[in-house]
Parts: structure tokens; sequence; C-alpha cells
């Protein structure tokens, strides 16, 4: 693990962002199935592109689906920053001390 992590904008990328987003956002309501519309107007994200990020959230057996009225996506288990790190991020592209070890 990076011994310096700032999780800014600046390093951080917007997969990452809206992934983040999601996975909170579906924590604050545990076990209630939320629409990804919904959650895309609160926060202001483009739709189409959170709704992939929760399909490669589901194929990762974080979250699951259910479709229909009172459908959406409901999370399955606490996911933590880490997992999240991993799971969109190269370390070396988001810690500054990694990124100039693997230049040289």
């Amino acid at each position: 693990m990076c011994p310096i992590i700032e999780v800014g904008l600046q390093y951080m990328h917007k997969r990452f962002d809206y992934g983040l987003v999601l996975v909170e956002r579906l924590k604050k309501s545990p076990g209630e199935f939320l629409d990804v519309r919904g959650i895309a107007r609160e926060y202001k994200i483009p739709r189409a592109y959170l709704e992939k990020i929760a399909q490669e959230f589901k194929r990762a057996g974080w979250i699951e689906s259910r479709r229909g009225a009172g459908g959406g996506y409901r999370i399955l288990r606490d996911v933590q920053m880490s997992e999240l790190i991993k799971f969109f991020e190269r370390p070396y592209e988001i810690c500054p001390i990694t990124r100039i070890l693997k230049v040289n």
C-alpha cells in the first residue's frame, strides 16, 4: 500500500469517483434496492456511466440487482476503500511515490 494516498480528484479517475459515490450511497440504505437513475440525478453523474459501473460491481459480487417496480441495486457487503482502489486503479497511477518509482 502506498504510504501517501491523496484522495482527491487530481489522483483519482472519474470511474473511481463515481464508483465510490455508488457504493457509499448504497451503504446508506442497506437492504433497499435503489435506482441508478435516482442516484445519478442526486449526484449529477451521467446515468449510463453509473449503470456500467453498477454492472461491474454486480459481476464482482459487491451488489445485486432486481428488475421491475421497486427494483434497482443493493449492496451485498461492506466494500472497503482499498478494494475500490484495487478494482479501478493501478497503485502506481494514484500514488505519487510509486508513480516516480515506476518511471525509474
